[in-house]
C-alpha cells in the first residue's frame, strides 16, 4: 500500500494551464519508493515560455518540451497513483493543486478524488520560528539537498520534509500530524 504521494509541477508561464514538468514522489512505511519526472508539452494557448520566468526558475524551454507529450500522456500514469496513496501532499499545494485542475480541465480529464496537505501549512506549525517556510529553507533546515525547481527533485524533498515533521511531532502517519497540528485534509477535487 502506497501511504502517501509527493507531487510537484512547473509551469511555462504564469497561466495555469501552462504545464511544462511534473514530478511525483512515491513513499511507504517512511521511505521513498520511487521518484518520476516528466517533461510536458503545455497545451496550445498556454505554451508561450517566459524567458524571464522559466530561466530564472527552472530552465526549461520550448526546445526542452517539444518532443515530450502533452498532460494526458502522464495523466494515464499519474493519476491511478493518486487515486491510491492514503494522502497526497504537496509544498505550496494551492499553487500545484490550481495548475493540476486547470490542466486537467483543458484536456477534458477527470482527476480522481484524493485528499491533500500542504507541508507549507505543516511547516509553518511545527517549526513557526523559522525565518522562511519556503522549500530550499526547509530543505536546508532538515539537511536534505535537492536540485530546486526540478519537479522530480521537488515531490521528493517536499516528502522527505513531510517525514522529518512526523519524526519531530512523534506521529506516525501524516493525517496523525495534520491531525496534531488542526489541519484537515482537502479532499480533491471537492467533494
Amino acid at each position: 500500500m502506497v501511504n502517501f504521494i509527493a507531487i510537484d509541477f512547473e509551469t511555462a508561464n504564469r497561466s495555469d494551464e501552462s504545464i511544462c514538468a511534473a514530478g511525483m514522489a512515491i513513499f511507504t512505511h517512511g521511505r521513498l519508493l520511487d521518484v518520476r519526472h516528466w517533461l510536458i508539452r503545455p497545451p496550445r494557448g498556454f505554451d508561450r515560455f517566459r524567458s524571464d520566468w522559466t530561466e530564472s526558475l527552472h530552465g526549461i524551454g520550448h526546445a526542452d518540451v517539444q518532443n515530450s507529450p502533452y498532460f494526458p500522456g502522464i495523466a494515464e500514469l499519474l493519476f491511478p497513483q493518486l487515486a491510491s496513496a492514503d494522502v497526497v501532499i504537496a509544498h505550496n499545494a494551492a499553487f500545484d493543486l490550481r495548475k493540476l485542475l486547470a490542466t486537467a480541465r483543458c484536456f477534458n480529464l477527470v482527476v480522481p478524488q484524493f485528499d491533500c496537505l500542504c507541508t507549507l501549512a505543516l511547516a509553518r506549525r511545527v517549526w513557526p520560528d523559522l525565518e522562511g517556510h519556503s522549500l530550499d529553507v526547509l530543505c536546508a533546515h532538515i539537511g536534505h539537498r535537492g536540485h530546486h525547481h526540478h519537479a522530480g527533485a521537488d515531490a521528493e524533498a517536499a516528502g522527505r520534509l513531510l517525514l522529518a515533521m512526523m519524526a519531530t511531532t512523534n506521529t506516525a502517519t501524516p493525517r496523525a500530524l495534520a491531525k496534531k497540528l488542526g489541519i484537515q485534509p482537502r479532499p480533491v477535487p471537492g467533494r
